[in-house]
């Protein structure tokens, strides 16, 4: 990491510190950038990597490598960029599975998610109808809600996570036909 010597500041926290590193830094390897959002916390990836992406101081591998797991990370992931933000840096990262560059699916697939009306377009969907419906549950922090379906065209689909056992496919919603989910 090239980057001038930093002197944590009185009351300075280790996100702030982070964020001073990754500002300074000429150039981050994927590692590197790793670390710095590590030490800001997870709700910090979008920002961090959005940051290190726009001022050119990552390459393109870094974003296929991270952006998957910076969005699964993120509690609520919509909110902390816009959608035109995320669909550059998916448009960057290629289509994901883990972290790798894949093959995008040939074929439409049924997707659901478990939301409150008001956030059914955002872009966490899954495979798994059980996984949905405990979203839709509500938990801590989480309102009972319903739960949707879609019919997803391949070109929407935008990466597939499959850590935290939640089958997680980012779908860029725009212009998608999401419909209650009926049993």
């Amino acid at each position: 990491m090239n980057r001038l010597p930093h002197q944590p500041q009185a009351g300075e926290t280790l996100a702030d510190e982070a964020y001073d590193l990754l500002l300074w830094a000429d150039r981050l390897t994927t590692e590197e950038l790793t670390y710095l959002m590590g030490l800001a916390g997870r709700t910090s990836g979008p920002m961090f990597l959005e940051e290190a992406l726009s001022e050119g101081k990552i390459a393109d591998e870094t974003v296929t490598a991270l952006i998957g797991d910076v969005w699964s990370s993120a509690e609520f992931p919509d909110r902390h960029l816009d959608h035109d933000t995320w669909r550059w840096m998916f448009d960057v990262a290629g289509f994901t599975v883990d972290g790798k560059q894949a093959q995008r699916p040939t074929e439409p697939i049924t997707l659901y998610r478990g939301s409150v009306p008001e956030r059914r377009t955002d872009w966490s969907w899954t495979r798994d109808i059980r996984v949905a419906e405990k979203f839709a549950a509500g938990s801590p922090g989480r309102p009972p809600s319903r739960v949707w379906v879609c019919v997803v065209p391949p070109t929407a689909m935008l990466a597939v996570n499959t850590g935290r056992n939640e089958d997680e496919i980012v779908v860029d919603t725009r212009g998608l036909q999401i419909t209650e989910y009926v049993r």
